[in-house]
């Protein structure tokens, strides 16, 4: 593994650092030629941990370094400069103890106090689904999110309010300012059409101490369309969709699409347009506006017609959301199609 020169080196690496005042020594000691890094920075439970010494000049090497888990010696040697532990249980103290006993330099001690901590992060997304959908609205690409962030934190045995810590929130690496501070543990913004997901991440604080770290990836879900009979009395019948081709047995059905994973905000603003076609042509009737067609057989004959919708997002932060969606329906006796089946 490569010498972690590219860590922030501390003196003092405590998740729970800010409320443990025993623990002095928290500012960087000017004079002081050890240096120490942790990673991470902020373990959490059961998670393996390094901690690496490193100094000015070459003394590091030629010093007797000793490594002491919860005041037991776990390590020690010549230039045992790299050492690695596992973390407790969640809100469980681990002390790791570093001695560095130069022939040149003298002796330098830190102490590490690691209390795990974790930080979840729940997303939800404002789209379209059917009334009564028991499965999670899909987030896609530049519709509305909301994430929530839910800390566990301890500071010795007692667990910290979500409310008296800090969260600095990201999105794709950028700092997002105006949702981060005290007491923001949700973060709400309209993600990117143009990216194929949001990666949101969120440091959590305990007064100047970084205490947990957690991150989610929320993929971009691609929207879609689904055909649906709507019946006059009991209205959209969401128990079953259509397969790709049904009988028509009765002399007239009404189709309802139905969009999933739409912008709702832009839904709800008229922003999103239906198209339908009958066999290659435009057909509308007076609901089809709304993703609603009612077909009729007139006359007589057997025959088939190919149903067609499309489902266009106009709103200008999330055009790219767009699905569309067919039906053959097989119906009656002889005779034209086009002369025998209309939209209404």
């Amino acid at each position: 593994m490569p010498r972690l020169r590219n860590i922030i080196f501390i003196l003092l690496a405590l998740p729970l650092f800010a409320f443990l005042p025993a623990q002095a020594g928290a500012q960087a000691v000017s004079n002081d030629p050890v240096q120490y890094a942790v990673a991470p920075d902020v373990p959490g439970p059961n998670q393996q941990t390094l901690i690496e010494v490193d100094g000015v000049g070459n003394f590091i090497g030629d010093s007797t370094i000793t490594w002491s888990v919860n005041g037991k010696v776990i390590q020690k040697g010549i230039g045992a400069t790299r050492f690695t532990f596992t973390t407790g249980a969640l809100g469980t103290q681990t002390v790791v103890q570093v001695t560095v006993d130069s022939p040149s330099q003298g002796t330098f001690s830190r102490t590490f106090t690691f209390t795990p901590s974790t930080v979840n992060l729940v997303w939800e997304s404002d789209t379209t689904v059917p009334p009564l959908f028991l499965g999670k609205p899909l987030y896609s690409a530049g519709s509305p999110l909301r994430v929530l962030a839910l800390p566990v934190i301890y500071a010795g045995k007692a667990r910290v309010a979500a409310s008296v810590l800090s969260y600095q929130w990201t999105v794709d690496d950028q700092a997002d300012t105006s949702d981060s501070g005290l007491g923001r543990s949700v973060l709400a913004f309209a993600g990117d059409q143009l990216k194929t997901g949001e990666d949101v991440a969120v440091d959590v604080y305990y007064g100047s101490a970084k205490v947990a770290h957690g991150e989610v990836v929320i993929p971009a879900t691609s929207p879609a369309l689904v055909l649906y009979e709507r019946d006059p009395l009991r209205g959209l019948l969401t128990d079953s969709a259509f397969p790709a081709s049904i009988n028509l047995l009765g002399k007239e059905i009404t189709l309802q699409a139905q969009p999933f994973y739409f912008s709702a905000p832009d839904f709800r603003a008229g922003n999103l347009t239906y198209a339908w076609q009958l066999n290659g042509t435009d057909a509308s009737g007076p609901d089809s506006a709304s993703g609603i067609l009612t077909l009729r057989q007139t006359g007589s004959g057997t025959g088939a017609a190919a149903i067609g919708v499309s489902l266009q997002n106009y709103g200008a932060d999330s055009f790219v959301q767009q699905a569309q969606t067919s039906l053959q329906l097989v119906f009656g006796a002889s005779g034209s199609l086009l002369n025998n089946l209309f939209g209404l």
